[in-house]
């Protein structure tokens, strides 16, 4: 929190530059009780003992990614994060309550950057818009580099398009979440996703969506560079000036030129996916094939009596 291809990675657009930062750093948390613990540069990774072995499976697969994302994003951490894996079930002890407690239960990740500590539930690492653990500490990490480049005051939605889309492209399962929503509701505006991700599991998977396409358009529409501007900016003075002096557009304006996009593109996809429209195609489908089928038979039949008369001259 904080696949065919229909666009080109997102990763590979969305480029920052590092921004020193003088905060104080909380002192490094020592490991729990009983807990194993991985360092993979600026992230420490936890997890309770039983889940050691799909910590190091995690680890291994960090080794690579989290590189990558600091380079595309061309932040380095300000200090040491930590990520823990929240095992399937009831959680375990007071630490892993605690920590469980601090997000929505159907949420599969979570960043309180504040404290530098995140958490993964291996039960949610499959949910939209995530697609498996290392999915998520992406995510999550994005989140803390985010933070690290321009502090608090990047909005939420702002936060969950980038971070969705550092590691992936927009692909079919985006555009029916999206559209699925547009066909049932209106477009939220901007300002209301922020509190959509804490709400409800289908309205977060709606907002997930939109704030990622909304990024998208932003990227296409105004270069592979706006993000690195928007943050720079972001990290000495509020977002809405910010947004105006990386863009030479206010906020409002580019919103509105999403908005009309989206509602021309996508509100007509669950007309054409639908369960309805599904079986319609299917019984259509079957139809024709019966009809060829009769057809075939006919002619086989004709045939046949054809040469049963000539047999018979």
């Amino acid at each position: 929190m904080m696949r065919t291809t229909c666009a080109p990675a997102v990763a590979a657009l969305f480029v920052l530059a590092s921004a020193a930062r003088t905060t104080a750093l909380p002192a490094p948390v020592p490991p729990v009780a009983g807990w194993v613990r991985i360092v993979v540069g600026a992230c420490v990774l936890e997890a309770p003992a039983d889940s050691a072995v799909r910590l190091q499976e995690l680890a291994e697969r960090a080794r690579t990614l989290l590189p990558k994302i600091e380079a595309e994003l061309g932040v380095k951490p300000a200090a040491p994060y930590r990520i823990i894996l929240i095992p399937p079930g009831p959680p375990r002890g007071p630490d892993l309550r605690d920590l469980d407690a601090q997000a929505p239960s159907w949420a599969a990740g979570f960043m309180i950057p504040e404290r530098r500590t995140g958490a993964i539930r291996v039960a949610g690492a499959d949910r939209y818009p995530y697609s498996d653990l290392a999915s998520v500490l992406a995510h999550e990490a994005t989140h803390m580099l985010l933070h690290d480049a321009a502090g608090p005051g990047l909005p939420r939605w702002f936060g969950e398009g980038v971070a969705t889309g550092i590691e992936r492209s927009w692909g079919m399962q985006d555009v029916l979440v999206y559209s699925s929503s547009l066909l049932i509701g209106h477009l939220p505006a901007l300002a209301d996703l922020d509190a959509a991700f804490e709400t409800s599991d289908d309205r977060a998977r709606a907002a997930y969506a939109a704030a990622f396409d909304f990024m998208l358009w932003t990227v296409r529409t105004y270069g592979s560079g706006v993000v690195r501007s928007i943050v720079r900016q972001a990290a000495v003075r509020p977002f809405p000036q910010a947004w105006q002096a990386a863009t030479e557009v206010s906020l409002e304006r580019s919103e509105a030129q999403w908005r009309r996009g989206s509602l021309l593109l996508y509100r007509w996809v669950p007309a054409l996916t639908g369960t309805t429209a599904l079986w319609t195609g299917i019984t259509l489908l079957a139809l024709l094939a019966g009809a060829r089928r009769r057809a075939r038979t006919r002619q086989i039949s004709e045939r046949w009596e054809a040469e049963r008369n000539s047999g018979e001259e």
